[in-house]
C-alpha cells in the first residue's frame, strides 16, 4: 500500500468514502430520529455560552473556497437564505415572503418579508437581493474584476440558467431564466449554501473573508480556520411563538476537532456542549451517543447519496472498460459491514440506484452489482486495449477514520484483482482542486483525481444533481450567456463537471429532462439514471447520514420553526439550526 501525505489538516464537506444501511444486522432507522427529548414543555431561558465540536475547517466566511458540511453549519448561524427546506421536503420562502413562477417556469418573482435588516443595520431590500444574486451568478465579478475576485465562486456555474435579475419596487425581485426550470427553488436553496450577505460584505473582500455580515441570529466575533465564535445578534428579526426575541443563546464557540474519538470524549466530559458526527466511519461514536442516558441526539435522514466519480479525462478512466471494471469490483455490502456497522448495529441503506427511493430520479435499471468475475472480464478488456493492468489511486483526508474508509475500499478492490494506492491529503485542499475556482479553471487546472469519492447528490429532487452531470452548464441549448453576459463564462462552466466527461448522449439526456416541465419529465429523469448507472459515469456507495450529540442541559434542538409557520428539517448535513437552542438552568 502506498500512502502520500500532506501537512495540512482538515476534513472536506463532501468528501471521502461515505456510507450506510443494513444487512443481517440490527438497523437503526434514521428518519430525523431524536433521543433524550429536549423537553419542549419547559420555558426557554435566555443566556448561555456554549461550545460545539465540529469536524470541518472554516476556511472562509466568503464565497470561495466552498466550506465543508459542519463548517457550513457555522456560516448558517450568521447567514440566512431566501428559501429553506421544510420537514416534508418542500422548498418554502424564508427571507422571501413569496416566490411564484410563470406558466413556462422561466420567470420567477420574489417578494421579501418586510423590515428585515442585516446585523449592521443595512436593509434587506430588493436592491440588496439583486446585488447578492449578481454576486452568486458572477455578474458582480464580471463588472468588477479588479476588486471582486473574492465573489467568484461555484455559484457562477451552479446558477448558469439565471439570465437576468431585476428589482421591481423596493421589495420585489424578478429572476429571468434562460430555459424552463421546474425546480428553480432547489437551485436557490443550493443545499443550504446560497445566503444573503450585507452589501458591505460583498464589496469588501476582507470583511467577506472573516467577518461577513448577515441577517441571521448571530454575528461573527472571531474567526480562524479551527475555531469560530459567534455572538447574539441583538437586532435579529424573528421572535418565538411567545413573542420573545430570538436567539436565546449569548454565544456559540465552534471548535474543530477532526478525530471523532476526541470529539466524543469532549462531549462526554462536558468540554463540548454538543458535537456533530457523520456515518462516514463514525458509526461507533454515533451509537455511543445514542446509548448514553446523559446525552441527547438528533439525526438527519439518510437522503444523502455519495458516489465515486471516475475521471474520464485521465488514465485509466478515460477507458470505459476501466470504469465498468471499477463498478463491478465495488462491493457495497462488504464495505457497509466493515465501516457502517458496530456490534451488530448499522446505519443507513445499501444503494440500489445512484439516488434513494424517495428521489424522483430513482431507477434500479442499469445498476451494476458487485461481481468479481465480471470485473475481471472488464479488466482483461482494458488490458487488451491499453497494454496496462488496471490500477488507480483513492483519496483520504487526514482523519484516521477517512483513512480507514480508504483502506477498506482498497481491500474490496483487491478482491477483484485491482491494485490501488491511497493519496492522503487535507480535505479542504482536495475540494479546492476537484472544484476549481475561475482562475484555476482558466489555467486548465481541473479535477486531477482519478477516482474521487464525494457527496453531491441529495434529497428528493434534481436541483443538486443535474448540474454535476453536464459537460458545461453554459453550453446548454437555449443559454446565450456567452454572448449576452460574457465569453469568459464557459471557463467557469466546466468546474462542476467532476468526471470531466464529454459524452454527448449523456448531455442530451440531461438537457431533455432538465427543461421538461410536463409529466414526461419523470420518465426522462429515470432514463438518465439508467444511462449513468450502466455506463459507470458515477458509482454509488451506501447512503450517508449525520448526527448531533447534545449535553443534558441543551434544549430545543429537535425543532426548527420556519418563518412561515412550517417546521424545518431539524438536522441536515450542515447540522442543526441554532436559533431556538437554549440552556436549561
Amino acid at each position: 500500500m502506498s500512502i502520500k501525505g500532506t501537512k495540512r489538516s482538515g476534513r472536506a464537506r463532501r468528501l471521502a468514502l461515505y456510507t450506510s444501511i443494513a444487512v443481517a444486522a440490527s438497523v437503526i432507522p434514521v428518519a430525523t430520529q431524536v433521543s433524550a427529548s429536549s423537553a419542549t414543555a419547559e420555558k426557554p431561558v435566555r443566556g448561555g455560552n456554549i461550545t460545539v465540536g465540529i469536524f470541518d475547517q472554516v476556511l472562509t466566511t466568503c464565497y470561495t473556497p466552498n466550506v465543508p458540511n459542519s463548517a457550513l453549519g457555522v456560516l448558517k448561524t450568521v447567514y440566512e437564505g431566501l428559501v429553506e427546506k421544510s420537514s416534508d421536503g418542500k422548498f418554502v420562502p424564508f427571507l422571501a415572503k413569496s416566490i411564484t413562477a410563470s406558466a413556462d417556469y422561466k420567470t420567477w418573482t420574489l417578494t421579501l418579508r418586510p423590515n428585515i435588516q442585516f446585523s449592521n443595520g443595512e436593509a434587506l431590500d430588493a436592491a440588496a437581493v439583486v446585488l447578492n444574486l449578481q454576486a452568486i451568478n458572477g455578474d458582480y465579478y464580471l463588472k468588477n474584476m479588479a476588486t471582486a475576485g473574492h465573489t467568484a465562486g461555484s455559484g457562477i456555474p451552479f446558477t448558469a440558467n439565471l439570465r437576468k435579475i431585476e428589482a421591481s419596487g423596493a421589495d420585489t425581485v424578478v429572476m429571468t431564466l434562460w430555459t424552463p426550470q421546474f425546480d428553480w427553488l432547489d437551485t436557490l436553496y443550493a443545499s443550504g449554501r446560497f445566503f444573503m450577505r450585507a452589501p458591505s460584505t460583498i464589496k469588501d473582500k476582507n470583511e467577506c473573508a472573516t467577518k461577513g455580515v448577515g441577517t441571521g441570529p448571530f454575528m461573527f466575533e472571531t474567526v480562524t480556520a479551527t475555531n469560530v465564535k459567534v455572538k447574539r445578534n441583538p437586532n435579529y428579526w424573528r421572535k418565538d411563538k411567545a413573542g420573545v426575541k430570538l436567539p436565546y443563546l449569548d454565544s456559540i464557540t465552534f471548535d474543530v476537532q477532526q478525530q471523532p474519538t476526541q470529539r466524543l470524549t469532549a462531549l462526554n466530559s462536558g468540554t463540548y456542549d454538543a458535537a456533530q458526527f457523520s456515518s462516514a466511519g463514525e458509526v461507533k461514536q454515533i451509537l455511543s451517543v445514542k446509548s448514553s442516558k446523559k446525552l441527547g441526539s438528533v439525526d438527519s435522514k439518510d437522503t444523502f447519496y455519495p458516489t465515486w466519480w471516475p475521471n474520464q479525462a485521465i488514465e485509466p478512466f478515460n477507458n470505459k472498460n476501466a470504469r465498468l471494471a471499477m463498478a463491478a469490483a465495488w462491493d457495497n455490502e462488504t464495505y457497509y459491514k466493515l465501516r457502517n456497522c458496530f456490534k451488530g448495529k448499522c446505519l443507513g441503506n445499501i444503494p440500489t440506484s445512484i439516488v434513494g427511493p424517495g428521489n424522483v430520479m430513482y431507477n434500479t435499471k442499469g445498476f451494476i452489482k458487485y461481481s468479481a468475475a465480471k470485473s475481471k472480464e472488464y479488466q482483461d478488456a482494458y488490458e487488451k486495449e491499453t497494454g496496462k493492468k488496471l490500477t488507480f489511486s483513492l483519496n483520504a483526508t487526514l482523519s484516521d477514520e477517512s483513512l480507514n474508509n480508504a483502506k477498506a475500499a482498497q481491500q474490496i478492490f483487491a478482491k477483484s484483482g485491482i491494485t490501488t494506492t491511497i493519496n492522503q491529503e487535507d480535505g479542504a485542499t482536495q475540494v479546492s482542486k476537484a472544484f476549481p475556482g475561475l482562475a484555476a479553471a482558466a489555467a486548465g487546472n481541473l479535477n486531477p483525481y482519478q477516482a474521487y469519492a464525494v457527496l453531491l447528490f441529495e434529497g428528493e429532487g434534481t436541483g443538486f444533481i443535474l448540474p454535476f452531470l453536464q459537460q458545461n452548464v453554459f453550453k446548454e441549448p437555449g443559454n446565450n450567456a456567452v454572448t449576452e453576459r460574457s465569453p469568459l463564462l464557459p471557463i467557469a462552466g466546466t468546474a462542476l463537471n467532476l468526471t470531466r466527461q464529454t459524452d454527448s448522449v449523456l448531455t442530451g439526456l440531461v438537457y431533455a429532462a432538465k427543461q421538461d416541465i410536463t409529466k414526461a419529465r419523470t420518465t426522462k429523469l429515470k432514463a438518465l439514471t439508467k444511462y449513468v448507472q450502466e455506463n459507470a459515469v458515477v458509482i454509488p456507495t451506501p447512503t450517508l447520514m449525520y448526527s448531533f450529540g447534545f449535553g443534558k442541559k441543551l434544549r430545543g434542538y429537535d425543532t426548527f420553526e420556519l418563518a412561515a409557520g412550517k417546521t424545518g428539517i431539524p438536522m441536515t448535513n450542515a447540522g442543526i439550526n441554532w436559533t431556538g437552542i437554549w440552556v436549561a438552568k
